[in-house]
Parts: structure tokens; sequence; C-alpha cells
């Protein structure tokens, strides 16, 4: 396991339930043994899976979250299941690699033999994923679901708020709202928006207003 722990997995400060807006923080709280985390693209899988590796590190557990798995050899997984909490992001880009969807195989096999938390990410219901190894997609299937959640606009908000107050400026509620109704209400929209705003903001040294924000947009 040396070998595994000198690999240095880093996670986003932000990255925290405290810093979540919704239901499936707790879901994940409360699992035990292998679970499935799915969403659709910018619904805050990474940020969840990310936070349930905070939570386990500030109780001095053992935790890794792997983003990206296709950029390492399946061997990444051996010795993984002595880890207190693992993270599995993008799971849908080694599928369909025999030799990955065994290492997953008798990784999920070993966590759940010693009591272990792992929590494997995809983007759609784990009965939908193209799993070439019919025992694989079984465990997957046996797994227990979280989705993330569906949020409202209020929610939204919420989150644009929070993101701003930790990007290091404060947006006001009527700015907010005059920002999300100006773009798609994706998340990934907003926080391309907000990206957007944030540039302005620190180049001009001035709070965020709605002036601000129309020239910015220009509009």
């Amino acid at each position: 396991m040396t070998g595994q722990l000198a690999l240095d997995f880093r996670l986003a400060s932000d990255t925290t339930f405290d810093n979540y807006v919704g239901q499936a923080g707790a879901k994940l709280t409360a699992l035990k043994g292998t679970g499935y985390l799915w969403g659709e693209p910018e619904s805050g899988r990474s940020h969840l899976l990310q936070a349930l590796c905070h939570a386990a590190r500030e109780e001095d557990r053992y935790a890794i979250y792997l983003e990206n798995p296709r950029a390492y050899d399946p061997a990444v997984l051996d010795g993984l299941e002595s880890m207190s909490v693992i993270g599995i992001d993008d799971i849908e880009r080694v599928l369909g690699d025999p030799d990955w969807e065994l290492a997953l195989f008798h990784l999920i096999n070993a966590v759940n033999d010693r009591g272990g938390n792992l929590v494997i990410c995809g983007s759609t219901p784990a009965k939908r994923l193209s799993v070439e190894l019919s025992d694989l997609h079984s465990r997957l299937n046996g797994a227990v679901a979280v989705q993330t959640d569906r949020l409202s606009d209020s929610e939204k908000l919420k989150v644009l708020k929070q993101r701003a107050r930790l990007r290091g400026f404060t947006l006001n509620d009527e700015v907010g709202q005059f920002m999300m109704g100006r773009v798609p209400r994706s998340m990934r929209a907003l926080m391309n928006m907000l990206e957007r705003i944030e540039v302005e903001t620190l180049a001009r040294q001035k709070k965020v207003t709605i002036p601000l924000v129309k020239e910015t947009l220009g509009i």
C-alpha cells in the first residue's frame, strides 16, 4: 500500500459538504459499503465525492479521490480496499476496458469484505451503464444508489452566492436573480457566467452590481 499512498490525489479546498446545496450530501454521509452516485454533468457529482473524502480526512481516516481513472493503469486500484473511503469519478471513461472492469470488480469485492466505503460515480443510473463484465454490472446495480439533486431556482441562487463568497466577492439576491434571468439556468452556464463576473470585479476592484453585469455580458 505504500506505493499507493505516495500518489498525490488532491482535493479542491472548497469541495465540502458545507458548500453543497441539496440532500445528496446527507445520503452519502449515511452510506456504508459500496455506493453508486449519479447525475448529469455539472450537478455536483465530483463535489460530493471530494466532500466525502474531506469529511473522512477530518476524522483522521484515509481517503482517496480518483478523478479521470482513464489517466491511470488499472493497477492503481491495487490495495485501495485498505482505505477508509474511496471515491472513483467518471466511471464511464474506463468501462469497456477489460482490465479496468476486472480491477473494479475485484476492488468492490475487497471493499465489501473489509466493510469499507467505496463510492463510484457516473452520469446515468447503473442499469444503463455499458459494462462488458456481467459480474461488475451486477455489483454496480446492487450498490446503494444516490442521485445528485435537481436544484430549484432559489437553491441555484444560494449556490451562486456561496461560490461568489468563496471567490472573494459578494453577490446579493437582486444581482443574482438578474444574472439567472439572462443565461440558461444550467449550473454549467451559471458557473461560467460567475467566472466572467469574477474577472471583471477583480480587475476593476468594484462590487458586483447590475450595471457591471450588463456591461460584462454585453446587454
